[in-house]
Formats: C-alpha cells, sequence, structure tokens
C-alpha cells in the first residue's frame, strides 16, 4: 500500500481545524504508513498554539511571512516523506473511506493526481465533480463540472486540472515538474497551472467520485480578502496561465485579444481588470521564467520537442470525456 502525507496549508483556520483533523486522522486509519504536515502561513490566530496542545504527533511548519498558497504548500511538499501527497485545504473535511477509493489509480505510472467529489458543509448538495477546460477564442476557459449519471466501477474517469481543494497526487512526479507555481500566490489558478503542466507531460488526471469532501466555500479566502482584490488576483493569475501554456503562435493572437479588450474595459470602467493586466505586464519576465523553467524540465525528461501542446491535449480529453455519461453544469 502506497504511504500518503498530508498537507494543510493553514491562515488563521483554528476554528476549521478543531472540525477537520478528526475527519482527516480518521481517514489515515485505512492508511499504515502516513503522516500530517501543517504549514502555518503567519496565523494570528492560536492557531500554532492548538496544533502543539492538541496534536503534538503533526508536523508544524510555520512561515517566517504570509506567503500565500503556493509557497505554503511546496513547503510542505518539501517537508514531506511519503510516496503520495494529499493536499487539503483548511475548510475542507473527508469522509473516513475517502482514501480506499483513490489508492488503485496509483498502481499506474501514469497517474499524476486524483480529485474526489465535493459536496457542502452542511448538506450533501454537490460543489464540485469532474472538471472541463475548453478553448474560446484563444481563451482556456475553466467553467464546467462535470457529474456521472452512471457510474461504472471499472472505468477510471478522467478530468481536466484538479481542484485544489482535495488533491492526492504522486510525490515524486509533483517534485519533478518543482511542486506549485509560487507566480501565483497568494492565491487562484495555481491548481490549473498545475494540472496543465502534468497533462503536457503526458500523465493523467482522474476524477474518483466515491471519494468524498466537505467544502466550506471559500470560508477562508473571503474572511481576509475583499470581493475586488480576489476577483483581481483571478484575472491576474489567468493571464499568467495563458502566457505559460500557449504556443507561441497562440500567445501572440492572445496578447492582440486581451490588450484590444483592455482598451474597451476602461470604456466600462472595469478597474479590476485594468488592474490585473498591468500586474500581468509588470511580471512579464516572472511569467516568461516559469515558462521557461517548464519547458526546460519537459525537455530534460521528455527529449527536446517532446512537450505536448495545450490545445491538443484538451482537445483529446475533451473527446474522450464526452463519451462518459455525464451532465455538464457550469459554475
Amino acid at each position: 500500500m502506497k504511504s500518503i502525507s498530508v498537507i494543510i496549508p493553514n491562515y488563521n483556520g483554528r476554528e476549521l481545524l478543531s472540525e477537520i483533523l478528526p475527519y482527516t486522522e480518521k481517514a489515515l486509519e485505512t492508511i499504515p504508513e502516513h503522516e500530517i504536515i501543517i504549514v502555518d502561513d503567519c496565523s494570528s490566530d492560536d492557531s500554532v498554539t492548538f496544533i502543539q496542545q492538541n496534536h503534538p504527533h503533526i508536523l508544524l511548519l510555520q512561515n517566517e511571512k504570509n506567503s500565500g498558497f503556493s509557497s505554503t504548500v511546496n513547503r510542505g511538499l518539501k517537508a514531506a516523506s511519503k510516496d503520495l501527497v494529499f493536499i487539503l485545504n483548511s475548510d475542507a473535511k473527508i469522509f473516513p473511506d475517502y482514501f480506499i477509493h483513490q489508492l488503485p489509480y496509483f498502481d499506474s505510472d501514469e497517474t499524476f493526481g486524483v480529485n474526489g467529489m465535493i459536496i457542502n458543509w452542511d448538506n450533501d448538495e454537490k460543489q464540485s465533480g469532474g472538471k472541463l477546460l475548453r478553448f474560446n477564442a484563444l481563451k482556456i476557459i475553466s467553467n464546467i463540472n462535470y457529474y456521472l449519471t452512471a457510474a461504472d466501477e471499472h472505468v477510471w474517469y478522467k478530468t481536466m486540472f484538479l481542484s485544489g481543494t482535495n488533491i492526492l497526487l504522486d510525490r515524486k512526479k509533483a517534485l519533478q515538474i518543482n511542486g506549485l507555481d509560487e507566480l501565483f500566490d497568494p492565491f487562484y489558478v495555481e491548481d490549473i497551472e498545475l494540472s496543465l503542466r502534468a497533462l503536457r507531460m503526458g500523465w493523467k488526471l482522474y476524477y474518483e467520485p466515491k471519494s468524498i469532501c466537505r467544502h466550506h466555500i471559500s470560508k477562508t479566502i473571503q474572511s481576509y480578502h475583499k470581493r475586488n482584490f480576489i476577483q483581481y488576483l483571478n484575472i491576474r493569475n489567468k493571464f499568467f496561465m495563458h502566457c505559460i501554456h500557449l504556443s507561441v503562435p497562440q500567445l501572440i493572437g492572445w496578447f492582440f485579444l486581451t490588450i484590444t479588450t483592455s482598451f474597451l474595459r476602461i470604456f466600462i470602467g472595469n478597474v479590476n481588470y485594468l488592474k490585473a493586466f498591468f500586474a500581468f505586464m509588470k511580471n512579464y519576465k516572472g511569467v516568461i521564467k516559469s515558462r521557461n523553467s517548464f519547458h526546460n524540465i519537459a525537455n530534460s525528461f521528455l527529449g527536446k520537442n517532446n512537450l505536448r501542446p495545450t490545445k491538443a491535449v484538451l482537445k483529446e480529453l475533451s473527446e474522450e470525456i464526452a463519451q462518459y455519461p455525464i451532465k455538464k453544469e457550469f459554475y
């Protein structure tokens, strides 16, 4: 059986940790070799004291400064010692049989990661299932969940990206591509971007509906950040993602489209979009560094020019998922 390191990034999550940790520990009873790592991102509440006093067996790491989701998870990833890493939000709790349904996927060397079904914190209404990405006018759109209307337990259902709320992944593969991209800090879109890197390396992402996770919708983010800031980060980080994963001809077209759109946004007063565009341009060198770093990693492991094109990967997956008995939901 594979061993598991659970990584929980925490920021002022004292109240939530007291609720989710018993669920996590219960699910880990099915895994003979495991560990829990909590990386605290400079909380101002008593999270650290709570963990030290009530869960001394947990490996607690403390950031020296507030760094953001990707940096915090990466610190846990580097400290992890097990075969698989489970990234779990501090506002999510998993069912006792969560890992049992996902471990078989990692018998395949092609598997990068698996997501479970996400439902509401207080009821069984669905929040998130399998994920679809699509191209539309040189844009990568990520606003569709899919749910199975009939599931065959012998089929491994693929997904196009892994939601950062609950990702079980192969630790060595994640380290091979340098984990989450810290350019995306403090949060948003980093999970989609990581998934695109994995897919383009030729690895597989799966959705396992029998693994269930309850989630407090944006409990931590909305508690500490204003709506405009959240919208700005979402737009900025999508700009980053496109620049990293579009081909050069696509990127040229995307630049013209984005610049044109930015001018149009001036007339309708969309300040968040404009702020995001200027932030993207300000960080352009960093984006290109991320793009080149990924290409260099791919060349080292796959050979030169063997990195799979984003559009081709998504088209192939779309055609495969379209054959599943599914219901699509926009969000």
